[in-house]
């Protein structure tokens, strides 16, 4: 029986610059790291976010909106977050857009795995 989802596990193959654009450029509080497996898990809320270096980067597809995994990043200021990762370099799709309930901003990792932050707003 599933009981829900505990970790969702991005590959990568730059693991140590992944490291840093989660962990300084986005602020995602650090649960582990694992050197020798090269293994880095965040903590997220109810459900962990990690990474892991394959030695290979992901296919990057023909259109943003084509990538296989979009990890939606929950954030609560989606304004003020879109301007604080602009200023440090983070390339965002899509503008500030609306959404049925919330609010949502695309942006691209370093390796091309495209995601999303957004906003709920109340009904």
């Amino acid at each position: 029986m599933i009981t829900g989802i505990g970790i969702i596990a991005l590959k990568c193959k730059d693991w140590e610059g992944m490291i840093i654009f989660y962990r300084d450029t986005l602020g995602l509080p650090v649960r582990l790291v694992d050197e020798a497996h090269k293994y880095a898990m965040f903590f997220t809320g109810d459900v962990r976010f990690a990474i892991e270096d394959i030695g290979i980067a992901p296919a990057n597809p023909p259109e943003p909106d084509q990538s296989v995994v979009v990890v939606n990043f929950r954030v609560e200021g989606l304004e003020g977050t879109v301007a604080e990762l602009s200023a440090k370099g983070v390339a965002f799709s899509s503008d500030i857009r609306q959404g049925p309930g919330y609010r949502y901003a695309k942006f691209a990792d370093p390796e091309g795995n495209q995601h999303v932050l957004f906003e709920r707003q109340a009904s």
